[in-house]
């Protein structure tokens, strides 16, 4: 008898789903038509396998159901799950529901974004609902550094706060996050007062992170003391970098800090994380500027003085315990008169064409008086640099790409690793080539600025800054990436990357020939057993020399070395036999030989001295040498007889002098003597 048969008939519903995208600035819907595809069958008692295809955004599900009558369920065996009859859920961006033994899958429809218009200084992302992948917009809180600082809070308030200690940029009213940002003010232009945030120590529950510029004019980064090289990511953190700034993501809370080499810096927060729950010197999120510790708000005009209240005890800076709080208030003075003219060419750029269409948008005013504040002074181009970057960020921010860095004649230009290059505005990282699979970047922000591969390449890894065309699974001998093709020599191994599975495949490098080798040179074999030709040379206490060099040891005076084709050869001094007292001995240039002075001259001595019942071991001067003895041949009656006169070292001057010896019953004595002084040859007599 045959087994029953069960015939599925699709039936088919339409669904529509609104995707968003933003370019420059602005927000086009667009609209995808999707279709469900529903294939069901008849409960029955006969074991089944069913699979639910969706078209457009959905995947294939396989499902079993073995069920005896009256029951029903649905069955996901790929994840061993299974759900009653009639159940409905949300879940891999669409909704589903079990019906007869059969999950029916619809995918959801996105509305059209709406652009939020309540969020401050109309800072927003727009972000996609994990369940749903419907996307909508969120507010932020954004708060900026730039310059010599010039700080711009959450609400958008701009003031200048010039001190070089420790401060919070950002705490919890409330604890709930456990979120806090301090900045590190220094004074970054020599000889004035202008300071620049060199970095933050950002603290997350029970994690610490850092930015900090270094003095190789980059821009590192910490967890937990431990240096970060970016791209890393973990389940709380994501590190991105660009050359020209470093990201640091909090992906709990979606808020992120970022920092370029040119002190800029920004702080970016989720307004439903923090709304009207932040203080420091960026302000309440949601709320007002300018906040004192004690929870007092100030006059937006004051932001100046409440930074004060926020200095943090940095045991690096122990001159800030000293530093100004609760600095009052005042009325706004005239302004001071203007300062003598200076020739900013580079703070000029702002007029610069590339700026017109975004400052037809953004009044740049500001920033422009920033840049001449921060490089007139002493002509640093460092403050400049930040302003001009701050400018083009805000330009990018509304869609506007300015291409500005090549018109400042290098002075605010990022220099990138031989095969990238700079570009102002990219929507995404580099591609990244990863188990031989290339590997789509993804971003958080918009457009950004960097160091990137170009268009139809990708980086070779993660961490290495080497743009490849291909991506394959070939390192070479130092670990570089190597093309399809390419041949090379690593650990005695000739190898080639294979252009069909793109690994390299190495095989034992054929042994050579042995050469001929020169007189000077003598036959080895190498590390990988081949036979080579190595200059002969000798080893002396750790050094290495060649055929025909001499040196000396200053450890051992009367020999010297020489390399020979045979060896290291030692020559030996052999001194005449001499006997003097170390003081009368000449030494050589090597001090290998000495000679004896002999002649006459004054000599301590050491003696024993008796004189009465008193003796004592003394040492005393005394006339001691050889003298020359003068012969003369004298002619007496008609004959020649040798005459000789003979020459005594004897005293030439003299002083009195004290002595002191002990006597019997150790009573002491003194005594006067004379002290010789010199000693010069006498003839006797």
């Amino acid at each position: 008898m045959e087994e029953p048969t069960t015939t599925q008939q699709p039936t088919t519903e339409s669904t529509t789903e609104y995707k968003t995208t933003t370019r420059k600035g602005t927000t086009q819907p667009t609209t995808e038509a999707t279709t469900s595809v529903k294939y069901s069958t008849p409960v029955s008692t006969v074991s089944t396998t069913e699979f639910i295809i969706v078209t457009g955004p959905s995947t294939t599900i396989p499902t079993s159901s073995h069920q005896e009558v009256h029951t029903c369920e649905c069955k996901d065996v790929m994840r061993n799950q299974s759900w009653s009859c009639g159940e409905t859920w949300r879940e891999d961006c669409a909704d589903k529901d079990c019906k007869a033994g059969v999950i029916e899958v619809k995918s959801i429809s996105c509305p059209t974004p709406k652009i939020r218009t309540d969020c401050p200084r109309d800072k927003m992302s727009l972000v996609k609902e994990e369940e749903t992948c419907c996307e909508s917009w969120k507010c932020d809180c954004q708060c900026q550094i730039y310059g010599d600082p010039h700080y711009i809070s959450f609400q958008g308030i701009a003031f200048d706060f010039m001190d070089n200690c420790t401060y919070t940029l950002v705490e919890e009213q409330v604890l709930q996050h456990r979120l806090s940002i301090t900045v590190d003010n220094y004074f970054c232009v020599p000889e004035i007062d202008n300071s620049c945030s060199r970095g933050i120590t950002l603290k997350y529950w029970n994690d610490i992170v850092t930015l900090m510029v270094t003095e190789e004019f980059t821009v590192e980064s910490t967890l937990n003391q431990e240096i970060i090289k970016p791209p890393y990511e973990n389940q709380v953190f994501k590190f991105e970098s660009s050359d020209s700034q470093v990201y640091i993501y909090i992906k709990p809370i979606r808020s992120y800090v970022s920092l370029s080499p040119f002190n800029n810096l920004l702080i970016n927060l989720d307004l439903e994380h923090f709304q009207n729950n932040t203080q420091g010197q960026c302000g309440v999120c949601g709320g007002q500027s300018c906040i004192r510790r004690n929870g007092v708000v100030e006059d937006e005009n004051c932001c100046d003085k409440t930074a004060y209240d926020w200095v943090v005890e940095d045991p690096l800076k122990p001159f800030c315990k000293s530093a100004l709080t609760k600095v009052p208030c005042v009325p706004h003075s005239p302004p001071p008169p203007p300062p003598p003219p200076c020739n900013a060419q580079i703070c000029d750029l702002l007029h610069h064409e590339v700026f017109a269409e975004c400052s037809e948008r953004i009044n740049l005013t500001s920033v422009e008086k920033n840049c001449r504040f921060d490089y007139c002074p002493f002509q640093s181009s460092i403050g400049a640099c930040s302003s001009l970057e701050y400018a083009a960020s805000e330009c990018k921010r509304i869609g506007i790409c300015v291409d500005w860095r090549y018109l400042t004649n290098g002075s605010c230009e990022i220099t990138c690793p031989e095969g990238l290059m700079y570009d102002e505005c990219r929507e995404s990282p580099n591609d990244v080539c990863r188990g031989g699979v290339r590997v789509p970047a993804t971003s958080v922000v918009g457009l950004r600025s960097g160091c990137f591969c170009p268009d139809d390449q990708m980086l070779a890894e993660d961490h290495k800054q080497i743009c490849v065309s291909e991506c394959t699974k070939c390192k070479g001998p130092l670990g570089e990436p190597m093309p399809v093709g390419a041949v090379w020599e690593s650990n005695c191994h000739i190898c080639t990357c294979n252009n069909q599975t793109r690994t390299e495949e190495c095989t034992p490098k054929p042994p050579g020939p042995a050469p001929v080798c020169s007189a000077f040179s003598i036959l080895v074999s190498d590390c990988c057993d081949n036979q080579i030709c190595v200059e002969k040379n000798c080893e002396y206490n750790g050094r290495t020399y060649k055929v025909g060099d001499r040196w000396t040891d200053p450890s051992r005076p009367c020999e010297s070395f020489s390399c020979s084709q045979t060896g290291t050869e030692v020559e030996k001094t052999v001194c005449p036999l001499q006997t003097c007292a170390e003081g009368l001995r000449v030494w050589d240039e090597h001090h290998c030989c000495y000679s004896c002075n002999v002649t006459c001259t004054a000599r301590v001595t050491r003696m024993n001295l008796t004189v009465a019942e008193c003796t004592q071991e003394v040492e005393l001067p005394i006339c001691d040498g050889q003298c020359e003895t003068h012969n003369r041949w004298v002619h007496t009656n008609g004959t020649l007889q040798l005459e000789q006169s003979h020459q005594c070292c004897k005293e030439r001057g003299y002083e009195m002098r004290d002595i002191t010896l002990t006597c019997r019953k150790s009573s002491l004595t003194h005594f006067t003597y004379r002290h010789v002084t010199g000693c010069e040859c006498k003839a006797e007599g």
